[in-house]
């Protein structure tokens, strides 16, 4: 055997042992270890501290520390550490989707006023998509109503065999939602208010001292998601995940909320396809959204319905047939009880937000709407 076969053994076995390893702490219930996942191991993704070494040694020696606040769990839990002293932010920046549920801006109201009980005066940015101010519902009724190609959701989806009529399921399409509207928009307005502090425009370059860390809510549950620590937009920009580094868990996070009587409303969109139900019950679930906000479930249900007439219309590249339920049947038929119940008392501010859209689409991007 020679040396390079060795290596090649050696971090061969170093990795069964690890997964090995990993595998034995979840079969004992073991408290998880980050420094262990192969993430880490592997590069994926490295602290802050680390992080905040690499800038300094690329001579980026002032450092701002921005956490990404989206008003659920997670970010609640980072938002209070902050409050209490116990992790440093330069800014806190909100980047609001445009699909909200209203509960949702009600915590991020409710945690600016505890901000200010505590008399913490780091500044608390709003901010959104660059140029579809109105988000997710805006990128929508753009794709439905004109040739935007781009759609930026993870929605389920179903393949049609055109000759034989059959239907499969078929995955569902890449989550660009939370990079697009939301980690984006982040990014993007911290460099603004620094290059402000520094006495520059917005199209002027960032000084060569400065960088940046921004800290996303991911649990250690949800470490999957994590793809870098460096933003693929701006060089002198880092992404940590501090609750990755603590071990803690979604329910972690939702359990020193309750403890605390702080709000625990989970944050993601009305009409995310991630919303579950039943057995899939994750804490984010549409039953929750048709109690709390029937006409935001109704939107949802215009949208399921309109994504898959206009796929079928074959105007588009997108050749799968999209769904916003797992179950990849339409919303209004898995819920067709309360969509029944909802739609006659409803129906007139449903369609009083179509029209609404329907005259922004066609103002702002200058298209034909087909009647």
């Amino acid at each position: 055997m020679n040396t390079k076969d060795l290596i090649h053994l050696n971090a061969s076995n170093k990795s069964i042992k690890i997964t090995e390893k990993i595998e034995q702490m979840t079969m004992f219930d073991v408290a998880p270890d980050f420094r262990l996942h192969s993430k880490y191991l592997s590069g994926v993704f490295r602290t802050r501290a680390e992080l905040a070494e690499g800038l300094r040694e690329e001579g980026r020696d002032q450092i701002y520390h921005v956490l990404s606040f989206g008003g659920g769990t997670q970010s609640s839990h980072l938002m209070e550490q902050h409050l209490r002293g116990q992790i440093h932010y330069d800014y806190i920046v909100f980047s609001d989707t445009g699909a909200e549920p209203e509960f949702i801006h009600e915590q991020v109201e409710w945690w600016q006023r505890r901000q200010q009980e505590c008399g913490n005066t780091t500044p608390f940015i709003i901010t959104q998509h660059s140029s579809m101010s109105g988000g997710l519902e805006e990128m929508l009724m753009r794709w439905i109503h004109t040739d935007y190609q781009r759609f930026q959701m993870p929605v389920y989806c179903s393949s049609l065999d055109r000759t034989t009529g059959e239907i499969k399921p078929a995955g569902m399409m890449p989550r660009q939602c939370t990079v697009d509207f939301k980690i984006i928009p982040v990014k993007q307005a911290v460099r603004r208010a620094v290059l402000q502090k520094h006495g520059l425009k917005p199209n002027q370059k960032m000084p060569a001292n400065v960088g940046f860390i921004i800290d996303i809510g991911f649990s250690y549950d949800e470490i999957r998601r994590i793809n870098t620590d460096q933003s693929p937009q701006y060089q002198y920009i880092r992404l940590a995940y501090p609750l990755v580094e603590e071990n803690l868990t979604t329910t972690d996070s939702i359990q020193f909320l309750e403890a605390n009587q702080f709000p625990t409303r989970r944050s993601r969109c009305y009409l995310c396809p991630f919303n579950c139900d039943g057995d899939r019950d994750i804490g984010m679930d549409w039953d929750e959204i048709i109690e709390a906000e029937p006409l935001s479930f109704l939107k949802a249900c215009w949208f399921d319905a309109e994504l898959r007439r206009v796929q079928l219309g074959g105007t588009k590249i997108m050749n799968s047939i999209p769904y916003l339920h797992h179950s990849r049947r339409p919303l209004a038929e898995v819920y067709a009880t309360e969509y029944e119940q909802l739609k006659g008392t409803y129906a007139s501010r449903l369609n009083q937000w179509v029209n609404t859209w329907r005259q922004v689409i066609e103002e702002k991007w200058m298209k034909e709407i087909a009647a």
